[in-house]
């Protein structure tokens, strides 16, 4: 969700102002966080939880979430992008985007598998009560 929030305010409102906001909001934060986050999550506790530990655990909520999110649905948003909606520049930054949307998974997967596969990153999770 965060990692959404933070393209819908780069993309969706500094470099690509046009358009109706409350409608990016509900492509990337709605649809795009909840969405497609909830299917990483799936994903994970069927692959990789109880499975894989530590740091393998991490590469691989790495891979899940580049797989999923970094090709699958950023390539689906970016033909959706560039064919209908002109929303987050697709046709303007091809690559940029592609680049933008593969590094922004790859980071998320590796925050969420520290988070949640590591003792470091599960005693922060503990301390704020998640």
């Amino acid at each position: 969700m965060i990692g959404e929030l933070i393209i819908l305010i780069v993309w969706g409102v500094f470099l690509y102002p046009t358009g109706e906001l409350v409608t990016k909001f509900l492509w990337t934060v709605v649809f795009c966080g909840l969405g497609m986050g909830s299917a990483v999550g799936a994903l994970l506790v069927l692959f990789v939880v109880g499975r894989v530990h530590g740091r393998a655990a991490v590469v691989a909520s790495m891979l899940l979430s580049a797989l999923v999110l970094g090709v699958g649905c950023n390539l689906l948003c970016f033909q959706l992008d560039a064919h209908y909606f002109h929303f987050f520049g697709a046709t303007a930054s091809p690559a940029l985007f592609i680049g933008n949307g593969v590094v922004m998974s790859l980071l998320g997967g590796a925050l969420v598998g520290w988070l949640v596969f590591t003792e470091r990153g599960a005693s922060h999770l503990t301390r704020y009560g998640l």
